[in-house]
């Protein structure tokens, strides 16, 4: 680890930032940042300069980053254990946030989060499928409203969805096909995420609304096998689908990043190279790699998750998974929230 003044830097996430989710608000991924807002505390158009975000804010021009988890966030782990700043960092006397309290009411980018509806039920995320009834798309539906209404002047990326599929979502997919680009003049990108099973031809084709701003996408896969896809981390889908739309993906000419993603776990860690090549085939040079620890949000017991996080030092197999980490990490086109064992791994092998 490097011995890092973070004072000196500036985490731009929580000044352009909000992540709206069914019951709460978060300034970046939660998986990284601890403090959450719920959303019987605050409403959507009070929560941006609330005393709670502010304070958040604060946490980040004092150089403590006292909410932040150094351990899962790959920007911060960049930092702190390379000394590398990459973006969202930057050098505090080169970024324009000085003060935690925002000009303008209103975030830059607005991740909507408010929809768990997937088709797949995979087990590091879900223990069954959700889909949202009648009820549920009128609040999905509504909340969007709200966005329209306090956030679309000023918004320049929308992000859909983080929490479920934007695709198999009711109010997603009906956002996405009537998308009136007139209420968001300052909107440059819409970024998908999605894990694709339902992103065919004719699924976009009946959104050319969103095409000019479909720049970027992150699509979520944790497998490089089609035994494991099916069987072990996207229960319910279907390898030669997945393979076939990411081909199609590959054609659409206004993308010109495509994130692909994989939880590491025990059950996949073994198939890290073999994802990448295949990433690579398939993308080429405008694929980017994440490779990030599995987190338990609830689906597991303390024994369960124990046995998944092929990572902690403790587990059996971490030896082994330290193995195929070092055949990966050096890829250019990788980035991961696993610095700590790149040392270590030089070390052992």
């Amino acid at each position: 680890m490097q011995n890092i003044d973070l004072k000196k830097y500036v985490c731009t996430v929580p000044f352009t930032t909000l992540e709206v989710h069914k019951n709460d608000y978060y300034l970046c991924c939660p998986s990284w940042l601890t403090k959450q807002f719920k959303a019987e505390d605050y409403t959507i158009d009070t929560i941006w300069n609330s005393d709670a975000a502010i304070e958040v804010r604060e946490s980040i021009l004092d150089g403590s980053y006292r909410f932040c988890d150094k351990t899962m966030c790959p920007f911060l782990g960049k930092l702190v254990n390379e000394g590398i700043v990459t973006t969202p960092i930057f050098k505090k006397e080169s970024s324009k946030y000085k003060n935690a309290r925002m000009e303008t009411n209103s975030p830059t980018n607005v991740l909507m989060n408010f929809d768990r509806t997937c088709n797949y039920k995979c087990p590091s995320c879900r223990v069954d499928l959700i889909v949202e009834n009648g009820k549920g798309i009128t609040r999905v539906e509504k909340t969007i409203e709200d966005i329209d209404k306090y956030y679309s002047n000023n918004v320049k990326t929308l992000y859909i969805t983080g929490s479920g599929d934007p695709f198999v979502s009711v109010g997603f997919r009906n956002y996405l096909r009537t998308f009136n680009p007139l209420k968001y003049p300052k909107l440059q990108t819409i970024h998908l995420h999605t894990n694709a099973s339902m992103w065919t031809k004719e699924m976009w084709d009946s959104m050319p609304n969103i095409h000019p701003y479909v720049k970027t996408c992150e699509i979520s896969i944790d497998a490089g096998a089609k035994d494991t896809y099916e069987n072990k981390t996207r229960l319910g889908g279907n390898w030669d689908t997945l393979i076939n739309n990411l081909k199609f993906i590959n054609t659409i000419k206004t993308l010109t990043e495509v994130k692909v993603s994989f939880v590491v776990q025990d059950c996949n860690y073994m198939e890290m190279v073999i994802f990448c090549d295949l990433m690579d085939s398939i993308f080429k040079n405008k694929v980017k790699i994440f490779f990030g620890k599995i987190n338990n949000w609830g689906t597991f017991n303390e024994g369960e998750f124990k046995l998944k996080k092929v990572w902690d030092t403790e587990h059996p197999e971490h030896s082994l998974f330290l193995t195929e980490f070092d055949k990966i990490w050096r890829r250019q086109n990788i980035f991961h929230n696993m610095y700590e064992f790149i040392t270590i791994n030089k070390t052992l092998i």
